[in-house]
């Protein structure tokens, strides 16, 4: 495998280390505030906004992390 091609699979592993180091936090940051935040809400609306916005923040937060591990897997065929 040429040297430049190593240093791809490489930059890319360490690039998605980073990425699922940075997401898990703060996915947890946003999902422990929009609860927080739909937990105290004065009404309905509110409430419901602060719902659908801690399901979009699960659930977008769990798809990045998955798709780091996807990507990491195949990068590690390559090697």
């Amino acid at each position: 495998m040429p040297a430049f091609v190593s240093d791809i699979i490489s930059f890319f592993q360490t690039a998605l280390t980073w990425i699922t180091a940075v997401a898990v936090p703060a996915v947890a940051l946003t999902a422990a505030w929009h609860a927080l935040m739909r937990s105290s809400a004065q009404d309905e609306h509110d409430a419901a906004r602060h719902a659908k916005a801690l399901r979009s923040t699960l659930v977008y937060g769990v798809t990045t992390i998955l798709a780091g591990a996807i990507v990491s897997t195949v990068l590690n065929f390559f090697k």
